[in-house]
Protein backbone atom coordinates (compact mmCIF):
# COMPACT_ATOMS: atom_id res chain seq x y z
CA UNK A 1 0.00 0.00 0.00
CA UNK A 2 2.87 2.32 0.40
CA UNK A 3 4.84 1.78 -1.98
CA UNK A 4 1.76 2.46 -4.80
CA UNK A 5 0.40 5.35 -2.71
CA UNK A 6 0.35 8.46 -4.65
CA UNK A 7 1.91 11.77 -3.41
CA UNK A 8 -0.02 14.87 -2.15
CA UNK A 9 -0.69 17.49 -4.03
CA UNK A 10 1.75 20.27 -3.35
CA UNK A 11 -0.71 22.87 -5.39
CA UNK A 12 -4.18 24.32 -6.39
CA UNK A 13 -5.35 24.92 -2.89
CA UNK A 14 -6.58 28.48 -1.79
CA UNK A 15 -8.34 30.24 1.36
CA UNK A 16 -11.06 31.15 0.00
CA UNK A 17 -11.44 34.89 -0.07
CA UNK A 18 -8.18 35.01 2.36
CA UNK A 19 -5.60 35.67 -0.05
CA UNK A 20 -3.05 33.92 2.26
CA UNK A 21 -0.90 31.19 0.35
CA UNK A 22 -1.45 27.69 1.54
CA UNK A 23 1.71 26.58 3.04
CA UNK A 24 3.14 23.24 3.81
CA UNK A 25 1.96 21.05 6.94
CA UNK A 26 4.10 21.31 10.25
CA UNK A 27 4.41 19.65 13.46
CA UNK A 28 1.20 20.84 15.48
CA UNK A 29 2.18 24.07 17.57
CA UNK A 30 0.37 24.76 20.49
CA UNK A 31 -2.17 27.63 19.93
CA UNK A 32 -1.33 27.52 15.89
CA UNK A 33 -3.88 26.17 13.96
CA UNK A 34 -3.68 24.73 10.41
CA UNK A 35 -6.60 24.60 8.85
CA UNK A 36 -5.43 24.07 5.44
CA UNK A 37 -1.91 22.87 4.58
CA UNK A 38 0.13 21.19 1.89
CA UNK A 39 1.45 17.60 3.74
CA UNK A 40 5.11 17.03 2.65
CA UNK A 41 5.87 14.12 0.31
CA UNK A 42 8.74 12.32 2.63
CA UNK A 43 6.16 11.02 4.96
CA UNK A 44 7.08 12.53 8.13
CA UNK A 45 4.04 13.84 8.78
CA UNK A 46 0.91 12.57 6.89
CA UNK A 47 2.17 8.93 5.87
CA UNK A 48 3.39 7.68 2.72
CA UNK A 49 0.96 9.59 0.43
CA UNK A 50 -2.95 8.65 -0.75
CA UNK A 51 -4.00 5.16 -1.28
CA UNK A 52 -4.61 4.03 -4.86
CA UNK A 53 -6.39 0.84 -4.48
CA UNK A 54 -6.30 0.29 -8.31
CA UNK A 55 -2.45 0.02 -8.13
CA UNK A 56 -2.67 -1.56 -5.12
CA UNK A 57 -4.24 -4.43 -6.44
CA UNK A 58 -2.63 -4.94 -9.30
CA UNK A 59 1.31 -5.02 -7.72
CA UNK A 60 0.15 -7.94 -5.68
CA UNK A 61 -2.14 -9.65 -8.79
CA UNK A 62 -0.47 -12.64 -10.07
CA UNK A 63 -1.02 -15.57 -12.22
CA UNK A 64 -2.82 -18.69 -10.15
CA UNK A 65 -1.77 -21.61 -10.85
CA UNK A 66 -4.52 -24.53 -10.75
CA UNK A 67 -4.95 -28.84 -10.93
CA UNK A 68 -7.73 -30.90 -11.66
CA UNK A 69 -7.24 -34.38 -11.08
CA UNK A 70 -9.79 -35.27 -14.70
CA UNK A 71 -9.69 -39.24 -13.88
CA UNK A 72 -12.28 -39.78 -12.21
CA UNK A 73 -11.22 -42.75 -9.66
CA UNK A 74 -7.40 -42.72 -9.78
CA UNK A 75 -6.97 -46.12 -9.77
CA UNK A 76 -3.59 -48.30 -8.79
CA UNK A 77 -1.58 -49.72 -12.46
CA UNK A 78 -3.67 -47.02 -14.58
CA UNK A 79 -3.07 -43.52 -15.74
CA UNK A 80 -3.93 -40.82 -13.72
CA UNK A 81 -4.78 -37.70 -15.43
CA UNK A 82 -4.21 -34.42 -14.35
CA UNK A 83 -4.93 -30.71 -15.94
CA UNK A 84 -3.51 -27.19 -15.32
CA UNK A 85 -5.64 -25.63 -18.41
CA UNK A 86 -7.68 -23.52 -15.32
CA UNK A 87 -4.74 -22.04 -14.28
CA UNK A 88 -5.25 -18.06 -15.22
CA UNK A 89 -3.96 -14.07 -14.55
CA UNK A 90 -4.42 -10.89 -15.18
CA UNK A 91 -6.40 -9.37 -17.85
CA UNK A 92 -4.57 -9.21 -20.66
CA UNK A 93 -1.77 -11.53 -20.54
CA UNK A 94 -1.95 -15.41 -21.02
CA UNK A 95 -0.13 -18.40 -19.32
CA UNK A 96 2.79 -18.88 -21.55
CA UNK A 97 4.49 -21.75 -19.37
CA UNK A 98 3.75 -25.10 -17.39
CA UNK A 99 5.81 -27.03 -15.24
CA UNK A 100 4.86 -30.24 -13.37
CA UNK A 101 6.70 -32.40 -10.57
CA UNK A 102 6.68 -34.72 -8.19
CA UNK A 103 6.84 -33.75 -4.49
CA UNK A 104 5.76 -36.37 -2.74
CA UNK A 105 5.61 -39.77 -4.67
CA UNK A 106 3.79 -42.13 -1.41
CA UNK A 107 5.80 -44.75 -2.53
CA UNK A 108 3.49 -45.23 -5.34
CA UNK A 109 4.78 -42.63 -8.02
CA UNK A 110 7.82 -41.32 -9.33
CA UNK A 111 7.60 -39.75 -12.31
CA UNK A 112 4.94 -38.79 -14.66
CA UNK A 113 4.84 -40.64 -17.79
CA UNK A 114 4.00 -37.75 -20.01
CA UNK A 115 5.69 -34.16 -20.69
CA UNK A 116 5.86 -32.10 -17.51
CA UNK A 117 5.87 -28.85 -19.54
CA UNK A 118 2.68 -28.59 -21.01
CA UNK A 119 -1.07 -27.89 -19.28
CA UNK A 120 -1.58 -31.53 -19.01
CA UNK A 121 0.37 -34.13 -17.52
CA UNK A 122 0.10 -37.99 -16.52
CA UNK A 123 1.70 -40.72 -14.19
CA UNK A 124 0.69 -44.34 -13.03
CA UNK A 125 0.99 -44.96 -9.35
CA UNK A 126 2.26 -48.77 -8.40
CA UNK A 127 -0.60 -49.08 -5.60
CA UNK A 128 -3.00 -47.37 -3.87
CA UNK A 129 -2.82 -45.03 -1.32
CA UNK A 130 -1.76 -40.85 -1.83
CA UNK A 131 0.86 -39.01 -4.17
CA UNK A 132 1.29 -35.21 -3.97
CA UNK A 133 2.24 -33.66 -7.33
CA UNK A 134 2.83 -29.21 -7.90
CA UNK A 135 2.14 -27.30 -10.90
CA UNK A 136 4.56 -23.95 -11.61
CA UNK A 137 2.82 -21.82 -14.10
CA UNK A 138 4.18 -18.48 -15.99
CA UNK A 139 2.35 -15.96 -17.47
CA UNK A 140 3.11 -13.90 -20.62
CA UNK A 141 4.68 -10.71 -17.58
CA UNK A 142 6.83 -13.29 -16.36
CA UNK A 143 4.54 -13.69 -13.19
CA UNK A 144 4.91 -16.88 -11.45
CA UNK A 145 2.72 -18.87 -9.07
CA UNK A 146 2.64 -22.65 -7.82
CA UNK A 147 0.25 -24.85 -5.97
CA UNK A 148 -0.29 -28.51 -4.81
CA UNK A 149 -2.52 -31.31 -5.08
CA UNK A 150 -2.80 -34.34 -3.05
CA UNK A 151 -3.90 -37.24 -5.07
CA UNK A 152 -5.58 -40.55 -3.44
CA UNK A 153 -5.64 -43.57 -5.09
CA UNK A 154 -7.62 -46.61 -5.10
CA UNK A 155 -5.91 -50.02 -5.10
CA UNK A 156 -7.07 -51.98 -8.78
CA UNK A 157 -9.73 -55.26 -8.11
CA UNK A 158 -6.24 -57.45 -8.92
CA UNK A 159 -4.36 -56.59 -5.84
CA UNK A 160 -4.19 -58.81 -3.14
CA UNK A 161 -4.90 -62.44 -5.18
CA UNK A 162 -6.92 -65.12 -4.05
CA UNK A 163 -10.56 -65.49 -3.43
CA UNK A 164 -12.68 -62.97 -2.07
CA UNK A 165 -14.41 -64.70 1.38
CA UNK A 166 -17.07 -67.02 0.85
CA UNK A 167 -16.40 -71.25 1.01
CA UNK A 168 -15.15 -73.56 -1.33
CA UNK A 169 -15.49 -77.15 -1.43
CA UNK A 170 -18.61 -79.10 -0.34
CA UNK A 171 -21.44 -77.77 1.64
CA UNK A 172 -21.21 -76.62 5.23
CA UNK A 173 -18.87 -74.08 7.29
CA UNK A 174 -20.47 -71.36 5.60
CA UNK A 175 -22.62 -68.30 6.99
CA UNK A 176 -26.11 -68.59 6.12
CA UNK A 177 -28.06 -65.13 4.96
CA UNK A 178 -30.65 -63.90 6.64
CA UNK A 179 -32.98 -64.18 4.05
CA UNK A 180 -32.27 -68.02 3.81
CA UNK A 181 -33.24 -68.35 7.57
CA UNK A 182 -36.00 -66.41 7.29
CA UNK A 183 -37.64 -69.02 4.39
CA UNK A 184 -37.04 -72.16 6.47
CA UNK A 185 -38.58 -70.69 9.90
CA UNK A 186 -41.40 -70.27 7.61
CA UNK A 187 -41.84 -73.28 6.04
CA UNK A 188 -41.08 -74.92 9.19
CA UNK A 189 -44.17 -73.04 10.81
CA UNK A 190 -46.25 -73.97 7.83
CA UNK A 191 -46.19 -77.12 8.26
CA UNK A 192 -46.29 -77.37 12.04
CA UNK A 193 -50.18 -75.73 11.18
CA UNK A 194 -50.42 -78.41 8.18
CA UNK A 195 -50.09 -81.26 11.16
CA UNK A 196 -52.08 -79.59 14.07
CA UNK A 197 -55.28 -79.15 11.33
CA UNK A 198 -55.05 -82.82 9.73
CA UNK A 199 -54.88 -84.10 13.69
CA UNK A 200 -58.09 -81.87 14.46
CA UNK A 201 -59.90 -83.17 11.56
CA UNK A 202 -59.27 -86.82 12.38
CA UNK A 203 -60.62 -86.30 15.97
CA UNK A 204 -63.37 -85.10 14.40
CA UNK A 205 -64.20 -87.84 12.10
CA UNK A 206 -63.07 -90.37 14.92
Amino acid sequence: LQSTARAFPQTGANNGTDTTPVTACHAPTTGVDQLQCYCPTNGTLCGAGMLDAGRAVAAVATAVARIDVTTVTPTANASVALSGAASNTLSGATITGYSWSVVDGGGIATAFTTATNASTAALTPTAGGAFKVQLSVTDSAGRTHSTQQLVGVAGDSTSGGGSTGGSSGGGGGGAASGAWVAGVALAAAVLVLLRARRLRVGRRRA
